[in-house]
This record gives structure tokens, sequence and C-alpha cells, in this order.
């Protein structure tokens, strides 16, 4: 955390809760460079941003706060319609592609490739499916596994699909905070035939700081109905969107 993050975290502690506009004031710097702070401290946990503002979260809560959890399983539990029987299917560290794994089907004869430690103790639980994990470096945030090995498993895989996440969605592409996880994401994408992305209506017309391919790189996105009806029609003309209800 840089000493502008720390700031941030502090002025937001201070104030509960406290808008982007002042932050940028007060730092001195663009409302856009706050944005990619809050990308960061909201992926570590810190703070939740919200339109226009950013809320602090209380560092007992930190470790278990999880935003937009009715969100994710809704989308987790349509996404999962997508796969075809007897696939084979990678799972990202994101928490989204988590949900995806409570949801399949347990008669189902599978292939499943994991780097995230939380999804790989639930795919145990298919007893008729097959599970492979990477190794590598142990990420505390995302609670998964990142880095040279991890790379290389993944780009030793051939699946039929995968379900990935992202902090930022954009016309431009799709976004991480993360600079660990960009390599790791395009070797999931690159050994994938049909890549879903999954992800709430939150991180639409967000950019983070790391590009990790391009929106027509996705074959199809899996969000929430909380997605509205003009952002649903901007994106629909670069890739096939599906809400969940």
């Amino acid at each position: 955390m840089n000493q502008r993050q720390k700031q941030i975290v502090s002025l937001t502690e201070t104030a509960g809760e406290i808008t982007i506009k002042e932050l940028a004031l007060k730092l001195g710097v663009s409302e856009m460079t706050i944005h990619r702070d809050l990308d960061i401290l909201q992926e570590e946990r810190y703070v939740y941003k919200k339109r226009g503002a950013v809320v602090f979260i209380e560092s007992e809560d930190r470790d278990t706060s999880d935003f937009y959890t009715e969100e994710k399983r809704a989308i987790g539990r349509k996404a999962v319609e997508l796969i075809p029987d007897g696939a084979s299917i990678i799972f990202d560290n994101s928490t989204t592609a988590l949900e995806c794994a409570r949801f399949i089907n347990p008669e189902g004869k599978y292939t499943f490739y994991t780097t995230n430690l939380e999804t790989a103790k639930i795919l145990t639980s298919y007893t008729k499916s097959i599970l492979y994990c990477s190794g590598g470096y142990y990420f505390p945030d995302s609670r998964g596994f990142v880095g040279s090995q991890a790379e290389a498993f993944m780009a030793s895989v051939k699946a039929d699909v995968c379900f990935i996440g992202a902090s930022g969605i954009t016309t431009d592409g799709i976004t991480t905070p993360y600079p660990m996880h960009t390599p790791l994401q395009k070797a999931i994408i690159a050994s994938s035939k049909t890549k879903i992305l999954v992800c709430d209506h939150s991180k639409f017309g967000k950019r983070a700081i790391e590009k990790i391919c391009d929106l027509q790189d996705i074959d199809t996105i899996v969000t929430d109905i909380g997605l509205s009806n003009d952002v649903y029609d901007e994106y629909s003309k670069h890739v096939k969107i599906i809400k969940a209800e």
C-alpha cells in the first residue's frame, strides 16, 4: 500500500463514508487516480466503493466481507448452465468463479482446474469428477495461487470452458488491480476454448490498472439483473451478455 492509499484509508476511516470528489480534492489528484487506488483497496477489503463515494470496512469484518453476495450466487447458478456435459473447466481466483463451483451438477463427470484454494475445497465434493490444482505463491487476498508456477500449470491445460472474474470492465477491455494476476489470467484465457466472464453489475464502466484482455476476447459475460438496460445495450454490441435473476 503506497502513501496515498494509506491517506485514503485514514480519511475514509475517520469519515466512515466520503465522496470520491472530496478525496480527490483533499489529496490533490484526479478522480481517476482515486478510482484506481480504490480498486486496489476494495480488493484488499479496506473500503467498499459505491456510486460516487467510498465506505470504510471495519477491520474485524475485513476478511469476511463480501459484496453483492446474492448477485454472485445468482450469476454462479446461471453460468453453470453454459457448461457442456463432460466438459473440462478452469476456475480462476475470483469470488464469482467460486460461486460457479457451488452450483455444478453433482452427477456430472467433469475435469476441473483451479488456482484457488477455496474453490478447490468446494470441487472436492464432486466425487464423480477429476480435480487438478496449481501450485505457486499463495496470495491471501484472493485465497489463491499466483506466480510462474501457477502460470505454467495453466499454460499446460487445454480446457473447454473457463470462468474468470474482473475488477473492471469497459468497452476497451477487462482489467485487474493486481499486476501478478495479469499473466495468470492471460494464461487461463489462452488455455480455454470458451471464455466466460462472471461478474456483478458494479464492475461495468470501471477500469483497474492492469489490462487482462480485450472485451472481444470474451465469449459471454454472465452478470446480474442490476445491470441497467443502457449499459446492457452498450456492451452487447461487443459481447454476448446474460443476466441472471
